[in-house]
Formats: C-alpha cells, structure tokens, sequence
C-alpha cells in the first residue's frame, strides 16, 4: 500500500465520522444498522422523525459519501446502509454505535 491509497482510505475515514458526527445521520445510520434491511424514505422518516427536506439532505450527504445507497422503485426510494464498505475502512464501527 503507498501513500496515495493510504491518504485515500484516511480522507475516507475522516468523511465517514464527519457524517456520523450530525445526530440526524447518525439516526438514519443506527435505524438502517438495526433494522438489517433497507427501508422507504417514508418508513424511515418516520422512525426517525426528522423534517422532509432535512432527511432529504442528509439521506444525499450519506450517499454522496458512500456510507448508504438508494435505489428507487416506481415513486418511491428504499436507502441501504454499504455494511460492508464501511466494515472495510473501519472494523467495528457499525456495532459500536
């Protein structure tokens, strides 16, 4: 491993606790980490109770950065947590939360 991969896995690892460091993505990822499975935007608003266009932003910064997928299906969109991505870049982290 050489030093461009070692910063890219850090500056990975950085993004990841930045997200998590917002209570609001932190909900979504400890919902989506407990239910095991993926979930409707709607279902999960509603188990977290943050407002629409606030899920919105939030549901976009965990994909942009990797930590979830969304994949949509007819009108609505189901949001996954990448379990295995993130247990890659960081052990643990998701059964510590």
């Amino acid at each position: 491993m050489d030093i461009k991969q070692l910063d890219k896995k850090t500056e990975l690892k950085q993004r990841i606790f930045f997200a998590l460091s917002d209570p609001g993505r932190y909900k979504i990822v400890c919902m989506l980490y407990s239910v095991g499975h993926e979930m409707g935007c709607n279902e999960l608003n509603q188990h977290v109770e943050i407002d629409k266009s606030t899920m919105s932003y939030h549901l976009r910064t965990l994909r942009e950065i990797g930590i979830t997928s969304t994949r949509t299906q007819g009108r609505q969109k189901y949001v996954s947590l990448n379990k295995d991505w993130i247990e890659t870049l960081i052990p643990g982290l998701l059964s510590h939360l």
